[in-house]
């Protein structure tokens, strides 16, 4: 499998794991596509240990297992790393002593792109099913534009496989909603779309929509207009809008909410356009780093106790520059899901100051390709996504029902409870490797 395959595989397992990981484990049908998604959830691991350089801390690497649906601590050291350490090719070493006791984990992975062919790598050591393999096919094919139920059908019959494990694909992607299947009485049969779609040439953004009145329709385009020229804009800034509009934009995908959570249990929304990155296929932020990234620093620029940022680019700009920011007490509490995705690092450090040296926590920055796709997010007038043609013919979609929005389901983060904000904070100690 060539380095694209491998990418595109690695994409589309995440992204396939991170709907599947919500559904229980004994729901009907999920076991055939069980490689696919522990393909994904080893890709997000790999995305959470990315920038490390080394972890030689066990229960610091299971907090950040745990933290992308790793179950225990066996499914970590007898399934997750061994697929690792046969698929990376070098790129992760998972190192034991003579006992078989883990000892540390080594990686070398500069890109996301390093997470995602390790991760389609790994989907095709496990010798996937045709159904599985199908499901990968679908949502690349669905990606670029719609099809007609028998076009698509068509499609991958070409491809070699045979028409009941299409069938049967199609039907457990229909059930587990990675695929839309859209009926209008006007046509003949249905039209199958993909959760993850809304490209500059194409109308997905239809969907839901060609039943709005044109002032309804006006409020949408004014909204996602502000999120293109703001990126990580707290949501509640746009309730103004009308909320049942606001909730339609996400539940079509043309804003994709994210939510951060501080340790002081504070909770907050914050709004992203469909196309974030416009780079090259499957480098489109699917790991959610960038995003978490972004509404994180807006979180301090908005919602931070005291000396909040005020200026985000300068912020991501010594962050990159410098290797970290600080001290400042909000980043023993307020970046918390940055320390789970492994983005930064929270470090004791002691500081020159005005009024003499100052001492206290600061973030250290593990990942510096995501700080500087998120600075050139909000500094590069021309990264900014423009104005999406007006859709004016909604013959070939209806309007139906969308229970739920892929980012909804890439990153949902419950709230955390008072009762809970013990074992916070001892997971964050763990990471922050004060307990060994």
């Amino acid at each position: 499998m060539d380095t694209y395959s491998k990418k595109k595989v690695g994409y589309w397992s995440v992204a396939s794991q991170k709907h599947l990981k919500e559904l229980k484990s004994d729901t009907t049908g999920l076991g055939h596509l069980g490689n696919l998604s522990l393909a994904g959830k080893v890709g997000r691991f790999l995305g959470t240990i990315r920038g490390n350089g080394h972890i030689d801390n066990i229960r610091k690497l299971e907090e950040m297992a745990y933290s992308v649906g790793v179950q225990n601590s066996y499914e970590l050291n007898r399934v997750i790393l061994p697929l690792i350490n046969e698929a990376s090719e070098g790129k992760v070493r998972v190192k034991y002593n003579t006992a078989g006791d883990f000892v540390r984990v080594e990686e070398f992975m500069f890109e996301s792109s390093d997470v995602l062919e390790i991760s389609g790598s790994t989907f095709e050591n496990m010798r996937p099913s045709n159904i599985e393999r199908i499901v990968i096919d679908t949502m690349d094919e669905t990606k670029k534009i719609p099809y007609l139920q028998s076009d698509l059908m068509q499609n991958l019959t070409l491809k070699g496989y045979s028409e009941e494990d299409v069938t049967r694909s199609l039907l457990l992607q229909n059930n587990f909603r990675l695929i839309q299947t859209l009926n209008k009485s006007s046509y003949q049969e249905p039209i199958i779309s993909n959760e993850y779609v809304w490209g500059k040439n194409h109308e997905k953004i239809a969907l839901t929509v060609s039943k709005l009145e044109i002032g309804q329709r006006e409020s949408l385009k004014d909204i996602i207009r502000v999120i293109q020229g703001a990126q990580g804009l707290p949501l509640e800034q746009l309730s103004h809008q009308g909320q049942e509009i606001l909730t339609l934009a996400k539940r079509v995908g043309m804003i994709n909410p994210l939510q951060i959570v501080s340790n002081r249990g504070l909770a907050k929304d914050f709004g992203f356009s469909a196309d974030l990155l416009q780079q090259e296929m499957y480098s489109d932020d699917i790991l959610d780093d960038v995003k978490l990234l972004l509404a994180s620093i807006r979180f301090g620029e908005h919602y931070t106790m005291y000396s909040r940022i005020q200026r985000p680019e300068d912020f991501l700009s010594s962050l990159i520059r410098y290797g970290e920011v600080g001290p400042h007490t909000a980043n023993l509490t307020d970046y918390a899901m940055l320390e789970k995705k492994g983005i930064v690092t929270v470090v004791t450090r002691t500081k020159p100051g005005i009024y003499g040296p100052r001492t206290g926590p600061c973030l250290k920055l593990l990942r510096k390709d995501v700080a500087e796709a998120a600075l050139k997010i909000i500094t590069d007038a021309d990264f900014v996504i423009g104005t999406q043609p007006e859709v004016t013919d909604f013959s070939a979609l209806t309007d139906v029902n969308v229970s739920f929005s892929s980012e909804e389901l890439r990153m949902h983060m419950a709230q955390s409870t008072e009762s809970s904000k013990e074992l916070e904070d001892y997971t964050l100690r763990i990471l922050r490797n004060e307990l060994l």
